[in-house]
């Protein structure tokens, strides 16, 4: 395995736990793109809300599976050397095949996960906006970490 690369999970936990933000490269039939979105994660699931309409669900729904990374701990490393220039960082980058949650009772848990992990406490829900609210759950099927040091 490449320096720094670990399928540890303690790592990847620490990564997904600490970040703001999940990167997804999607693949829809404008071709490929990346969008930044919440998320919250339970047992290997990782949980996204979105509109019903939009690139993002029309790339979610057409089965195919969809990449993911994220960082946390940039620092940048300087010299006076070109080459001696970078960054320290912790990352994932993994990849899942993303499915639709309709089931009520887990769509709410979906939506739970994301908000104790971005508010640190539940909050209740608007109905009306439940309403137009899709809910995706992406199985974790390959990931790893890295660390840059």
């Amino acid at each position: 395995m490449r320096k720094g690369v670990t399928d540890k999970p303690e790592v990847i936990n620490g990564v997904l736990d600490e970040a703001e933000v999940l990167w997804l490269a999607l693949v829809d039939d404008e071709g490929p793109h990346s969008v930044p979105v919440n998320f919250g994660m339970v047992d290997g699931v990782i949980y996204i809300h979105s509109g019903k309409k939009g690139r993002k669900v029309a790339a979610f729904d057409s089965g195919a599976p969809v990449a993911f990374s994220a960082v946390v701990n940039i620092e940048t490393k300087t010299s006076d050397m070109a080459c001696d220039q970078g960054y320290t960082f912790r990352s994932i980058m993994g990849r899942g095949t993303p499915r639709l949650v309709e089931n009520e009772e887990d769509r709410i848990a979906g939506l739970n996960a994301i908000t104790l992990k971005h508010v640190g406490k539940l909050l209740p829900y608007n109905k009306k906006m439940l309403a137009i609210t899709a809910i995706y759950a992406i199985d974790i099927e390959s990931i790893k970490g890295r660390i840059k040091e």
